[in-house]
């Protein structure tokens, strides 16, 4: 039986520890209705992630129910080994997904106007905005320990086009 004295304060700490990778979409087609499919550009930044991802831990990738969001998970997924996991932009919130989520590394696929909403909750806090339609670079990576305290951050990834 393998229990928490069996490991080491680091990995005890890592099992208590949830971190969530809040992703934006890749680049849209914008002549394709509501669902639109990714451009070249977008498959291009899509399969990028993977390096980004290349020596992390990933639990689970999650992606809204949307063409453009599944497409832009796949990749990472795929590499992984991991199923793409849906979820429901409307009733999904920071606290379902720690809840839901808890001790484990997350790679959450949305958009513009909800990855930063998902950040702010999780840190009690309304400092990150929507990002701007044109913002394919920016994310969010949000880590909660065991006891609810957050430190979230927003970061930049320049792709090679």
């Amino acid at each position: 039986m393998n229990n928490s004295s069996d490991k080491t304060p680091e990995e005890q700490q890592k099992d208590q520890l949830t971190t969530f990778y809040f992703i934006r979409h890749a680049e849209k087609a914008v002549d394709q209705g509501r669902d639109p499919e990714l451009t070249e550009a977008g498959k291009n930044r899509a399969s990028q992630w993977v390096n980004y991802f290349f020596i992390k831990d990933v639990d689970h990738v999650i992606s809204s129910d949307f063409k453009r969001t599944r497409e832009t998970a796949a990749p990472l997924a795929k590499s992984k080994k991991l199923p793409v996991e849906l979820y429901d932009v409307s009733k999904v919130d920071g606290v379902s997904l720690l809840e839901t989520y808890r001790g484990k590394t997350v790679a959450l696929y949305g958009h513009s106007n909800t990855i930063n909403v998902y950040a702010n909750a999780l840190q009690k806090d309304s400092i990150y905005k929507e990002l701007e339609e044109s913002d394919y670079n920016h994310f969010f990576i949000v880590r909660v320990d065991k006891d609810g305290n957050s430190n979230a951050t927003k970061e930049s990834m320049d792709f090679m086009e």
